[in-house]
């Protein structure tokens, strides 16, 4: 979280270098974020007439994108590359090249751009013991939250069901929800949130199981290839 709120402050800083870690980080949780206030609109059913997009996700994607682009600028400086790389990405296939770059290491001396990132702070809080533990448990309880949301919105939203793309969808979410957590509740490190998360993970992957046992059959009987 640190690395997004770090971004979001430097949300008009278009001159410097952004680490690899810091654009991915931030990329990971503007996801998140996105596809929250996306299920938000779709649980209240406030979407535009006609489209599965509401007023909360637009107004979300308005204020991230300034900050967006602006680390996606700094990235690009970091591996030596201006900014106007970013056209590239509206040519199709050769956008593909964009992500590499964005996957490349630092260059490790001083460019035209500045000095070369350094992460050590955010890297020691990531590192410590009782940080990362408080960090999977939030992710683990992220992750039963937003089941519990999808399914609401799976079972409330009529328009769900009519896209056989969103089925499709439906029966891969519910595969993969299943083992998540009961993976990573091995990666906790304190010995009593172990206990609890792998207990609570079992119990939310038998769940899991039903919930895509079901998914699967009503698939099945509805999909037409």
């Amino acid at each position: 979280m640190k690395w997004y709120l770090h971004a979001i402050r430097n949300y008009a800083n278009f001159d410097d270098r952004a680490s690899r870690t810091e654009y991915w980080m931030f990329s990971l949780f503007n996801l998140t974020f996105a596809i929250f206030f996306f299920c938000i609109d779709l649980s209240f059913k406030i979407n535009f007439d006609g489209h599965l997009i509401g007023p909360f996700y637009i107004l979300y994607l308005l204020f991230s994108f300034i900050p967006g682009l602006a680390v996606a600028v700094r990235r690009l400086h970091d591996v030596g590359k201006s900014g106007s790389y970013l056209f590239l990405a509206l040519i199709p296939l050769v956008g593909l090249y964009i992500i590499a770059l964005y996957c490349t290491e630092s260059e490790d001396e001083e460019n035209l751009y500045g000095e070369k990132p350094v992460n050590s702070d955010i890297a020691e809080f990531i590192l410590d013991s009782k940080t990362s533990s408080t960090i999977l448990i939030s992710f683990l309880l992220w992750i039963f939250t937003s089941k519990i949301i999808w399914t609401f919105i799976v079972s409330s939203s009529e328009r769900f069901y009519e896209n056989p793309i969103y089925k499709y969808f439906n029966v891969f979410s519910n595969f993969i929800w299943m083992f998540i957590p009961i993976i990573l509740s091995l990666s906790v490190r304190n010995y009593k949130w172990k206990i609890i998360l792998l207990i609570c993970s079992v119990g939310y992957m038998l769940y899991g199981f039903y919930e895509f046992v079901k998914s699967f059959m009503l698939s099945s009987n509805n999909f037409q290839f």
